[in-house]
């Protein structure tokens, strides 16, 4: 009979300890990719999340106005402000009447071709600042007059026939307003930083529109995530919202789930931040 030569049980032990170690390595290749991806694309989410609340933010805040009102000291739209919590007058739109209006008049109309915001006028939300030149050679007696709104009628003849715009019904204004005086409309706000769920987040809340709880807007931030440091003109921090000419801002992200660092590291949530500094408008140093 013809001998078969097989393979002896010390070279199938040889082969698969090589399998073994081949194996193994592959695994742990795959593996340490598949941490440093998910690593990555959790980092990227983080920085994404960090640079969009420092460009969202700013934005909101830059709108600011720093002097309001003549004849009674320096104001602004900063109602509360606080470390991590900030309640505002928030610009939501800039327009001009179309119609001149008398003092002790209960209607102003705004064209809709120069009307310029983030959405139309709304009653429930908005009011108004009315502006009043006084003398047009005195600038120190420029002021912006607070109304109240209660009813926005978009109206296709409200500037005449064929001319669109808004009929805004509000509190008697105080003085007589001429064609074009500039009106800008705000809705009260409030940014803060809330936890939910064992997470925190910065929340935005329509004060005006009479919402009770913050709805998320940036995160999941650390439990310091969103910092507001309030600046006078020279710098200084200030307790005194008169004062206030500029503000810091720093927002602290963190990821949303455990990575390891490099794809090897130990397990954490990695953090990162950005600081900017939002000057608000008309603040003249002196």
């Amino acid at each position: 009979m013809t001998q078969r030569r097989g393979f002896t049980l010390i070279e199938v032990l040889v082969a698969l300890v090589i399998m073994g170690v081949v194996t193994g390595a592959i695994y742990r290749l795959l593996n340490t990719s598949q941490r440093l991806s998910l690593a990555q694309a959790e980092q990227v989410s983080l920085q994404s999340n960090v640079r969009t609340g420092s460009l969202v933010v700013p934005n909101e805040l830059r709108e600011l106005n720093t002097v309001l009102g003549a004849g009674v000291g320096p104001r602004n739209d900063i109602i509360v402000a606080e470390p991590d919590a900030i309640t505002y007058r928030a610009m939501r739109g800039l327009g001009f009447l179309c119609q001149a209006a008398g003092a002790g008049d209960t209607e102003l109309r705004l064209a809709r071709s120069n009307w310029t915001g983030l959405r139309a006028p709304d009653a429930t939300r908005d009011d108004l600042y009315l502006f009043t030149d006084g003398d047009p050679y005195d600038d120190d007696d420029d002021t912006w007059t607070q109304v109240d709104v209660t009813v926005v009628t978009p109206s296709a003849n409200a500037c005449g026939a064929g001319a669109a715009g808004y009929e805004l019904t509000v509190a008697a204004i105080p003085e007589d307003m001429p064609l074009n005086t500039p009106v800008r409309l705000f809705e009260l706000m409030r940014l803060e930083l809330y936890a939910d769920d064992g997470e925190w987040w910065l929340g935005a809340q329509s004060v005006s529109a009479g919402e009770i709880e913050p709805q998320p807007m940036l995160g999941p931030l650390t439990d310091d995530g969103f910092g507001l440091e309030y600046l006078d003109s020279n710098g200084n921090p200030t307790a005194d919202k008169t004062a206030i000419k500029s503000i810091r801002l720093t927002v602290r992200g963190v990821t949303d789930v455990a990575v390891r660092a490099g794809g090897s590291g130990a397990m954490g949530h990695p953090e990162e931040e950005l600081v900017t500094q939002v000057l608000l408008r008309n603040s003249i140093r002196p």
